[in-house]
Parts: C-alpha cells; structure tokens; sequence
C-alpha cells in the first residue's frame, strides 16, 4: 500500500534513515486513510530516542519540546505540526492515571499499549516506505465496523477511563458498533469514569454531539450509565413518557431525535440535548400527564450541568438561552400581529451590548428539529407555521433592526426630566418605552413623545 505523506514526514524519514533508525506514522492518519477519510493529524514512532531525534529534526523547522520525559518531542514547520514518539511501553500501577514509561525495541510492542486495534496500527516511512504494520487486524475491525481493544478490553479500559467515553466517541464519529465485551466493560465499570477530569468529559461528549451518530453515541452512554457520570440530567430521561397527541417518544428517545434532526453545530446540539432536561422533574399525571414550566426548569438544569462541566460563561450563556426559548415558535399563530412577531424577535435575540449572540434563526432551527421529533401527523402543520412565522421575521427585520432597538432616553435625561435618582425605576421606564416602540406606539428616537407617554404613565 502506498498513501501520499506530508513532505516533511518523508525528509525527516530520510534523517532518521540516515542516522539508523525506523520511523513510523501511527494512530489516527493510518486509520483515516484506510477508510479514505483525509486526515491532517500525524503522530510518529521512532526508534530513535528525543536526544537522536532532535538532531535529526535540525534545519526541517521549530524544534519544541512537549512531554520528552515521555520520548515525544514536536516539530513545526509552515502549516504542519508533527508529533515523534520514541517506541514505548505504558505500565499503570493500580489505582494510578499515570504511566511509567519505558522504552521498547520495536514498533509491534509500541502498538500494544493504543487504546484501540483501530489505533493501533503503523504506516513506514523509513528505512522502508509503504509498509503496514498491523498485529491486532484493525483493517479488519475497520471493514467490520467493530470498536475493539487490543487484549483484554478490562484492564485496557482501566488504565486510563476516559478510553470509555472514547470508544463511544469513535462509534458515533465512524458509524462503528462496539464490540460486546467491550460494551459489557463499558457498563461494568462506568464508575471510573468519576476519577476523569470534568473538563476531559465534557471534551468527549462535545464530540460525540457533532459526530455523524450522535443518537448512538448519547443512548450508549445512557445504557452503560457512563452519563450519570457526565450529564446525570440527560440520564434521567430514559423512560419517562409523553403525551402521544404531541410525541411518538419518550424524552430520551424524542431528545436523540432532535439531535439528529439538526446539523453538527455545537451549540445547536447541545441546545437540543438539554431542552427537555426539565421534563423529568417536572411530570405531572394528574389531571392528565404535563410538563409544567419544563422549559424554565430545563434552563436551569443546563446552567447547573455545563457549570459541572467546566463550560465558558459564554457557552453557558448561550445554550440555556436556546433551551429557554426553543417554544416561543411553535406557540406562533397566523393571527399574531405584527407587534407580537417584534416582540418574538426581540425576545428570541440573545445581544451583548450590540453584538447578537444568539438570534431568531438558532431559535428557529431548534424547534423545527424538536417538531420533527414530535406526532409524525402533527408535524406538517407545526412547519408550516413555523415557515410561515421565518417569513414574517425577514419581513420584519428588512424594515426594522427590532433586536438593537433602545430607548430614546438615556439614564441621565431621565434622572434629570424626572428630578429622581438612581435606581430600577430607569430600567422599568426604558423598558416600556421600548414596548411602545415594539407595539407601533412610539417612533424610535422620538424623545419629546416618550416624554409625554412617560408623563402619562
């Protein structure tokens, strides 16, 4: 077999040659190639150590240093970045996260300690080209479509947990299964993924979210129980039932379809993956079964989840934003006035002094996705509306910025107009007169009207 390689691979190739050694591309670039997938991540094994590897690298481009106690030393040069490992054995201790490390003579030993056979294959570059180095069949799991580990999947998986969540991640991205005794491992010891970082978990599901299965993904970590160690409140909704007049599901199952409803966007993903978040604690069976206030409660539940999860305040602020509104469109209807649609808008825009974070659009897109999730026989009609509410929007929006509406009056003419001091009265009487404005009641800019309806007030 013969791929194409980065140049800089095959000059240091040509160094390492030069100096006696093997070099090896490894991990996901062999992987991706042998599916035909473009790959622009490259990691190497050498028999060379750091010290060896560092002379050859001199003149290819910037040398860095990035875990050589670990045999791995970095190159960049213009637009790529070349990890080099020296061939390696990893030996956990018990209850321990970090390996010794120790050096090995040959590239199959190297290949053992990978997570999966997937992973665990080698492409050469030197002293020979083109040679596929392959001791666990991770071709062969490849045309099966199989996730399985190299050995016993037990020990593989305890040596460092987050492997679990990994396996999950590689299924969904690639449309694999995984392999029975590894998913039995998967549910016999999700607990360990307790001793994993929150910020390692979160990076594992944001993946799983924009892979090509997410729904596989999510209902695998929900059936192992890894997600009571991620997203407890995502967990939760396996099993709780819905009304049949508006849902075919229950919420995990109508949650999974939502997902996939939608396009690999992270936010829009995570949105729909905490909008019904609130749903369990929420269920109500009598008079009839209800969510009351779901959607309030599910925008907490989000905040309290990301926070877990080490979230930015932004990505926070964003999805529960989302997850707050994802209703406002499908309560539209065709008889709302225009001021009702300004004031979706308005509502339905998320600004930061006056950059729109999120907007009308995002909001839109979600609840088209939880519609198609819904009763197949409700579903034409709940777009149509929706369709028809876009419509009404760009409308809008082509005459009127509705969501960079202000006040006319500022807090300091206000102050000064009414001979009052600070406090929440400034805000409430901007607010209102922003409503006016919404309701066609007040021309924006107009001061000496918002006076008198001030006055009035």
């Amino acid at each position: 077999m013969e791929y194409d390689i980065p140049d800089i691979v095959t000059a240091l190739g040509e160094r390492v040659a030069a100096a006696g050694g093997e070099l090896f591309i490894v991990g996901g670039w062999v992987r991706d190639r042998l599916m035909g997938r473009e790959s622009w991540e490259v990691d190497l094994a050498t028999s060379l150590s750091p010290h060896e590897v560092k002379a050859a690298m001199e003149g290819l481009g910037a040398v860095f240093d990035i875990g050589e106690r670990f045999g791995t030393v970095g190159l960049r040069a213009e637009e790529t970045l070349l990890e080099i490992t020296t061939f390696r054995a990893d030996e956990y201790a018990a209850g321990s996260r970090h390996p010794t490390v120790t050096a090995v003579s040959g590239i199959e030993e190297d290949l053992a300690r990978r997570d999966f056979t997937i992973n665990a294959m080698a492409y050469s570059v030197a002293p020979e080209s083109g040679r596929l180095v392959d001791p666990y069949d991770g071709r062969g799991d490849i045309e099966r479509g199989m996730i399985r580990t190299p050995g016993e999947p037990g020990p593989r998986m305890a040596e460092d947990p987050l492997r679990m969540m990994r396996a999950v991640r590689f299924a969904s991205q690639l449309g694999f299964e995984i392999d029975p005794p590894l998913l039995e491992v998967l549910s016999r010891q999700s607990g360990e993924l307790a001793g994993i970082s929150w910020e390692r978990r979160r990076e594992e599901l944001e993946r799983v979210l924009v892979s090509d299965h997410p729904d596989f993904g999510i209902r695998v970590l929900v059936d192992t129980g890894l997600m009571d160690h991620v997203c407890p409140e995502v967990a939760a909704m396996k099993g709780v039932e819905q009304p049949r007049a508006y849902h075919r599901a229950d919420v995990l199952e109508h949650t999974l379809l939502t997902v996939s409803y939608l396009p690999p966007d992270d936010l829009l993903r995570r949105a729909a993956l905490f909008h019904d978040a609130g749903k369990p604690p929420t269920r109500v069976t009598e008079p009839k079964t209800m969510f009351p206030e779901h959607d309030t409660v599910s925008e907490e539940l989000t905040r309290k989840s990301m926070r877990r999860l080490r979230y930015g305040n932004e990505d926070i602020q964003k999805t529960a934003f989302l997850v707050r509104k994802h209703m406002r469109p499908i309560h539209y209807e065709s008889h709302w006035s225009d001021a009702a649609v300004r004031r979706l808008i308005r509502d339905c825009t998320l600004m930061r002094n006056d950059e729109v974070l999120v907007g009308p659009a995002a909001v839109l897109e979600l609840a088209r996705a939880d519609i198609k999730a819904g009763n197949e026989d409700k579903i034409p009609g709940f777009l149509a509306l929706v369709d028809e509410l876009e419509e009404r929007i760009e409308g809008i929006r082509a005459v009127h910025k509705v969501e960079k509406i202000r006040s006319p009056l500022d807090g300091r003419e206000l102050m000064e107009h009414f001979g009052r001091g600070e406090g929440p009265w400034i805000s409430e009487a901007k607010e209102y007169l922003v409503h006016l404005i919404l309701e066609g009641e007040l021309a924006e800019g107009d001061k000496d009207a918002a006076y008198k309806k001030l006055e009035e007030r």
